[in-house]
């Protein structure tokens, strides 16, 4: 199953998350020290392709983002494709955004198993559109995520996650 996407939303979404990271930090700092990042995003199991996967700082390391493949694997970038994370703690936020034909669009938000994938509006399907994050919306906020990462130095830093 294959999602739409409005590219200028991801476009936003990493220019917003990755402002600031040029070679100096603004606080006369230099550029923080970067580790090799992966992981893989699940939704009950299956991959999610396509997801934006934001690591959010806990303290005053810089933001890295990253996109899920066709496998739901990701790899997280801070100054250039791929270079990975700092070390620290993190807030992980995983978004969906989906603005395509209601019809194409499962509302895994409000699925609890794969067998429940319904349209988003099952009374008026032709008229219907979705637009917005397909998963659930607690994972979008740092505020309500539950989902955090630490990266280490000299560590492997693989963060699987499965968003339910």
């Amino acid at each position: 199953m294959r999602f739409h996407f409005k590219p200028s939303i991801c476009i936003v979404l990493l220019a917003i998350m990755l402002s600031g990271c040029g070679g100096d930090t603004g606080k006369g700092k230099p550029r923080a020290k970067v580790y090799k990042t992966k992981g893989k995003v699940t939704f009950l199991g299956s991959p999610v392709v396509g997801a934006v996967v934001s690591f959010s700082p806990k303290g005053d390391q810089p933001a890295a983002i990253g996109r899920t493949n066709d496998s739901g694997e990701y790899v997280l970038t801070t100054y250039a494709a791929g270079d990975g994370a700092a070390a620290g703690e993190f807030t992980v936020m995983v978004m969906l955004i989906d603005s395509g034909d209601a019809e194409k669009t499962p509302a895994m938000a409000h699925a609890k198993t794969q067998a429940e994938y319904v349209p988003v509006d099952t009374h008026n399907v032709k008229k219907a559109k979705s637009s917005g994050n397909v998963l659930p919306t607690k994972y979008a906020d740092p505020k309500t995520s539950t989902l955090t990462a630490k990266v280490e130095a000299g560590k492997e830093n693989n963060f699987p996650f499965d968003v339910k």
